[in-house]
């Protein structure tokens, strides 16, 4: 599959170069989720050091591979480390065509493209914020408060559960791992983050899909 990938990609870059487009053209390349991982082992996934997998708002679920190349517009070989989402994919394209965006279409990305040229310092986000089925995550800064699937009962799981952890406390900087809960010590850290995912949670529409679990052998 990487292989094929690769190739895949490598044809659509050809296209471009060929027809002279490459310098007119805004590339992203990315994952919508981390590696699937089984208890049989059947996939070739490896999220380590990150916790978690396809599915999870732990790190091993959301961190994913995210590519940005513009020929000419964007510098190359640098590496940004602040986090971003795929969200951000359609505010930093309508930007670079040079469309207007309006208030009322209420976008929850950022245009990335001032943080990539190195106009625009700081943070694209104040927070990220994630929410599927049971599970959801918000992260601050290096600050990550997290209710997940719960793998502390058994090595591997299914991708999707029903039981969910209480919400965990993390420092991203110093435990990208997720190894250590860090919200008995922290709680006022862990309030403030929790009370800024309900507000996020409160602006969203009823979802209209979610995952299911899976039927227990």
């Amino acid at each position: 599959m990487l292989s094929a990938l690769d190739d895949a990609v490598g044809r659509v870059l050809s296209a471009l170069r060929d027809q002279k487009l490459e310098e007119q053209t805004l590339i992203f390349f990315l994952s919508d989720n981390g590696g699937p991982m089984t208890k049989m082992g059947q996939n070739g996934s490896n999220n380590k050091p990150l916790k978690g997998q396809k599915g999870d708002t732990w790190e091993g679920g959301v961190r994913v591979p995210f590519f940005v190349q513009w020929k000419g517009k964007l510098p190359e070989g640098k590496v940004y480390e602040a986090p971003v989402i795929a969200l951000d994919l359609l505010p930093t394209a309508l930007a670079a065509v040079g469309a207007e965006v309006k208030a009322d279409w209420k976008l929850d990305g950022v245009n990335l493209m001032p943080y990539l040229e190195g106009k625009e310092k700081g943070q694209p986000h104040e927070a990220l914020y994630w929410r599927f089925g049971t599970q959801w995550a918000v992260r601050q800064g290096d600050w990550k408060l997290v209710a997940g699937f719960d793998y502390d009962q058994k090595e591997q799981g299914p991708v999707y559960e029903t039981k969910v952890t209480k919400p965990m406390l993390f420092n991203l900087a110093e435990d990208v791992g997720e190894t250590k809960d860090l919200a008995e010590k922290n709680p006022e850290k862990v309030k403030t983050l929790k009370m800024a995912w309900e507000g996020w949670n409160k602006e969203l529409a009823k979802p209209i899909w979610l995952p299911r679990p899976r039927p227990q052998p």
